[in-house]
């Protein structure tokens, strides 16, 4: 980053239990309320005479598999690469809660309201669940995923476990083995109702990381133009300021993804305990961390920002040696630092893990607001994040309010407080094969 202007320094002592939560409850309201000005006519003209940059473009689809009853069996995001070639695969489970887990009301499943809504329902609610704009959907049946898998040709599987039907009969057993578009297929379309749909999620995952494999480097796949089998609405997210283009078929996302280096990844599952499920309903809780940092480093310009509160980018991009006593990753901490971000309330939008061994964080934390009316809502972030430098930015990014480049004394807090980020439950390591893709911001181009 380029030394900016309106440097401020902050340094704050770090409190614990009671009197931590009671700091972060007050950074929140103040944050809010430092953004209720920002936006506000007695606020700044946040565009007066600043450079804006724009996230690159990646186009998302979502590929939704029903059985032969209608159930939801599968879904799959796709995600293309900036360049237009390449990309990552995020499988979901259908029995995802659009809810997030939390409160007292009724929790929300994906798969039970595409059973009540129809297929149509699918898109919304997946947008909903992962706070992620989609540009298109479709939900497919066991004959038309063939056909867009069939330029793939055998597929190495490995699966989990045995994957039943609805009739509970075996479609595919446990283990390695070689699979055709048919069987593939078949696999993402098995729904078995007597299995809950988290142990069957780990099947498709197998199914999408042979795809993934299969794809390589990159292979010319033509997109399939055979009309979708199941009708499905086709939703479009459109940035503030820009216009609608026109909303790609899914087999054009698939093909696109396909031309270029391509990583899956599932998504991590959280049971959700009777207290909070009074129906008893089929449902696991996602990470909303997780979330953000997966899809805040893939499709940044599709993120959503339901809060009321800082829209910020996490920029961890310490090298090997500053990483090396603590045995994490960029991307372990920026998870943490996401997890933080969102108990206060606020969001993340976009998350940075490149490594920069030419110019490796200081040891503050740096803050980069996009306004001066948005310094007093970094008060008490030292709190979160050590020392920290506030700046007010010399270009803006469209959507962001604060960027937020983690320094050296962020990792001292790790040290002292222990790894596991504390608002978050210790979860199971789920393996990160989606590599590094370059989303920086850009300026925007002519006619864009």
């Amino acid at each position: 980053m380029t030394a900016l202007p309106g440097r401020r320094r902050r340094s704050t002592l770090i409190a614990a239990g009671a009197a931590v939560l009671g700091v972060l409850a007050a950074m929140a309201l103040g944050t809010l309320g430092a953004l209720t000005l920002y936006n506000s006519t007695e606020g700044a003209d946040a565009s007066s005479g600043q450079p804006e940059l724009v996230f690159p473009s990646t186009p998302t689809a979502l590929l939704a598999a029903v059985d032969d009853t209608g159930a939801l069996a599968s879904m799959a995001v796709l995600v293309v690469q900036p360049a237009g070639q390449g990309g990552s695969i995020v499988t979901v489970p259908v029995d995802a809660d659009a809810t997030g887990g939390l409160g007292d009301g009724d929790r929300r499943p994906v798969a039970e309201t595409a059973a009540l809504q129809g297929s149509s329902a699918v898109g919304p609610e997946v947008e909903t669940l992962l706070g992620l704009g989609l540009d298109t959907v479709e939900v497919a049946d066991a004959a038309r995923l063939a056909a867009i898998f069939e330029p793939f040709g055998p597929l190495t599987v490995d699966l989990p476990a045995d994957v039943t039907d609805a009739e509970g009969d075996v479609v595919a057993e446990a283990g390695e083995q070689t699979m055709d578009a048919e069987q593939a297929a078949a696999v993402l379309t098995a729904r078995d109702p007597s299995v809950p749909a988290v142990e069957q999620y780990p099947a498709a995952g197998a199914v999408w990381a042979a795809v993934a494999a299969a794809i390589g480097d990159g292979i010319a796949v033509t997109p399939d133009t055979t009309p979708a089998t199941v009708p499905a609405a086709t939703t479009a997210h459109v940035p503030a300021g820009t216009s609608a283009p026109d909303s790609p078929t899914v087999a054009e996302v698939l093909a696109a993804v396909a031309g270029g280096p391509t990583g899956h990844r599932p998504l991590r599952t959280i049971p959700i305990d009777a207290a909070a499920n009074p129906r008893g309903v089929d449902v696991v809780r996602l990470d909303p961390a997780e979330l953000a940092l997966v899809f805040g480093q893939i499709a940044p310009g599709r993120v959503a920002a339901p809060n009321p509160a800082l829209s910020v980018r996490i920029e961890s991009n310490f090298s090997e040696a500053q990483l090396a006593d603590l045995g994490l990753t960029n991307t372990d901490v920026a998870y943490r630092a996401a997890a933080q971000i969102l108990f206060v309330g606020g969001n993340v939008l976009s998350v940075d893990t490149a490594a920069t061994p030419d110019d490796e964080p200081g040891t503050s934390t740096l803050v980069e607001v996009a306004d001066e009316t948005l310094v007093a809502g970094t008060e008490g972030a030292s709190l979160l994040f050590g020392d920290l430098d506030v700046e007010v930015g010399e270009t803006r990014i469209v959507g962001i309010d604060a960027v937020i480049r983690l320094g050296t004394r962020y990792l001292d807090l790790i040290r002292e407080q222990g790894t596991q980020p504390p608002t978050i439950a210790s979860l199971p390591t789920v393996p990160d094969t989606l590599g590094t893709t370059d989303t920086t911001p850009t300026a925007p181009q002519e006619g864009g």
